[in-house]
């Protein structure tokens, strides 16, 4: 396993492997630094996002994430995120760290 999945999954963020990518837009963050090694100097906020899943009308759900501190500036409250939603149990969203690589999504009109 890669060293940034085992990171993620050490932090309980894991999705699902069948997870849905969808758009959210950060609509509330609270919290600071993690304070655990190995993620030390990483974000580990609780994000409230609104949810825009295809065929779905727009959620509001809670995420508890670590975010490399390089990519605070795309969880700040008005910024939109690709995320990864549990098929089953759509409540169960995940920030997509991986596409803080490509820039961020355009917001959903």
């Amino acid at each position: 396993m890669p060293l940034a999945m085992l990171l993620l999954t050490a932090c309980g963020n894991a999705a699902p492997s069948n997870a849905v990518p969808a758009l959210a837009t950060v609509t509330h963050l609270t919290g600071s630094k993690c304070s655990w090694l190995p993620d030390a100097g990483d974000l580990c906020p609780t994000l409230t996002v609104r949810v825009y899943l295809k065929e779905t009308p727009p959620y509001d759900a809670t995420i508890e994430a670590r975010i490399p501190q390089i990519a605070a500036s795309r969880v700040q409250p008005g910024a939109w995120l690709n995320v990864l939603v549990d098929p089953v149990t759509t409540s169960r969203v995940f920030v997509d760290v991986a596409s803080f690589s490509a820039p961020p999504p355009s917001p959903v009109p």
